[in-house]
């Protein structure tokens, strides 16, 4: 059975993510494509710089084309807003396909299908999809030649989307302001989609730019290319060393962001979240209700409530916040996992866009991104966030699960649980502000845990506990 995910179906290449499952898989989306919308006649197709994607993208490209649809397939690895954006521009686009498995391990790949509202497949979209794609009983598998054969007749063309691209997220911020600043940025492309691409941009924004990790490496240097703080050691390094502004690490496809101070400290995905929304609110005069994910920071709840806007919580994954704000719920929303999107541009994820609404954010109040958001923290609340990621046997996982369903637990610890939430895992909020969250991951086998509290140390306190609790399962 394939199934879709948070953001997509993602397997291992060469185990079940193999050109007979791809095809089978974009078959199916193009059949459903058609059928729910017979007047959007246009696919845009990408990919990322994984091993085999643009092998797997040119395959795709030939079954659609198969399917009477015009195949636009760009000349070579692109960051994946740069669809989600195509999508929503072309009144023709039913949608776009990267193949890409964002920011998951070397070993995996993946098929991410983007509606015309500019966002991740929604949940009616992908049921639709499984559907037809697990009762497909014949699939063709076409060959290079049959590729070459619609590149001839122009129902593939190779394109290049970034122009468009990059005027529409520069017009979406003071560009003079951040010219005026003369910032320096150190900037992680980790091997990803955004290599180059990031760099040119902020270059073009008078910023002093030093790149690391850009050159082609399918394995990512060993590691998942998840800008998260433990893998960001390199960028952390360069620019405390290097006297940067800060510094910013796009993952595989180009749709989460990474951040590091001019300190060389982690600004973590939570906080760059609280301080774009802040800004969003503050500087920029936006009345805007946001919509974030379960496992996303309480500080934005407490923002929105500063300044009379609503937060509404939704499963982990940005197609549950996207249809939040396509519903017109919310104009702007966010992650836990470094992903922000905004009505004025594409309800979807982009890591170089909200670099620039960092940047902006900087040259607007002449501070430092901690010392920003330490002002917020005086504003509102100081939040503390942690994540844990537990490699664990499934059958563990489902024992643990089933055990807080039976018999949940009034305290974590020492601190007694107010209410109990289940929209994706389980999620303990406490007495005192703080919470704790428990859920298998959407893309991987493992349990993800978090935890939100005062400090670093009662984070750690509180995940300690639920080490203890899956233990005793």
């Amino acid at each position: 059975m394939i199934t879709f995910g948070t953001d997509g179906w993602r397997a291992r290449i060469a185990d079940q993510f193999t050109f007979e499952n791809v095809a089978r898989v974009a078959t199916g989306v193009a059949h459903v494509s058609k059928k729910n919308h017979p007047t959007r006649n246009h696919i845009y197709i990408s990919f990322d710089r994984r091993f085999l994607s643009e092998d797997f993208a040119k395959m795709v490209a030939s079954i659609f084309a198969f399917e009477g649809f015009q195949v636009f397939l760009t000349n070579t690895y692109t960051p994946t807003p740069v669809l989600s954006f195509k999508a929503k521009q072309d009144p023709k686009a039913v949608g776009s396909v990267v193949i890409t498995a964002s920011h998951n391990p070397p070993s995996y790949n993946g098929f991410k299908f983007k509606e015309f509202h500019g966002c991740s497949a929604l949940k009616a979209t992908t049921d639709a999809f499984e559907e037809v794609i697990n009762t497909l009983t014949e699939v063709h598998v076409p060959c290079e030649k049959v590729f070459a054969s619609y590149i001839e007749k122009r129902k593939i063309i190779r394109v290049n989307l970034m122009d468009d691209y990059k005027r529409t997220i520069l017009g979406l911020v003071d560009t003079q302001r951040i010219k005026n600043a003369q910032f320096s940025v150190a900037v992680d492309a980790m091997y990803g989609s955004g290599s180059h691409y990031f760099k040119e941009i902020l270059e073009s924004l008078n910023v002093t730019v030093t790149e690391m990790h850009a050159e082609e490496n399918p394995n990512f240097g060993g590691i998942a290319p998840e800008p998260v703080e433990k893998n960001l050691q390199d960028l952390a390094k360069l620019v405390k060393n290097g006297g940067f502004s800060c510094g910013f690490a796009t993952d595989g496809d180009g749709d989460r962001l990474g951040a590091i101070d001019s300190d060389g400290q982690s600004f973590t995905t939570q906080m760059i979240l609280s301080s774009v929304y802040w800004h969003m609110l503050a500087n920029k005069g936006k009345k805007w209700n946001i919509a974030r994910s379960v496992s996303t920071t309480n500080m934005v709840d407490l923002i929105a409530r500063k300044y009379g806007q609503e937060c509404i919580e939704t499963p982990v994954g940005f197609k549950f916040i996207a249809q939040a704000m396509v519903d017109g719920q919310a104009q702007i929303g966010g992650e836990e996992s470094g992903g922000v999107g905004i009505v004025d541009y594409i309800p979807e994820r982009d890591g170089i866009f909200t670099a620039l609404v960092l940047l902006e954010m900087m040259a607007t109040e002449k501070k430092s991104l901690g010392q920003i958001y330490q002002m917020i923290c005086e504003q509102v609340r100081p939040y503390q966030f942690v994540r844990l990621d537990l490699d664990l046997p499934q059958e563990k996982m489902q024992q643990t699960m089933q055990r807080l369903q039976q018999d949940s637990p009034s305290h974590w610890g020492n601190r007694e649980v107010a209410r109990r939430q289940n929209i994706d895992g389980f999620k303990y909020y406490m007495k005192d502000g703080s919470w704790l969250l428990i859920r298998p991951s959407g893309t991987e086998p493992v349990f993800r845990l978090y935890a939100e509290a005062e400090d670093q140390q009662a984070c750690h306190e509180l995940l300690q506990t639920v080490r203890t609790f899956i233990a005793s399962c």
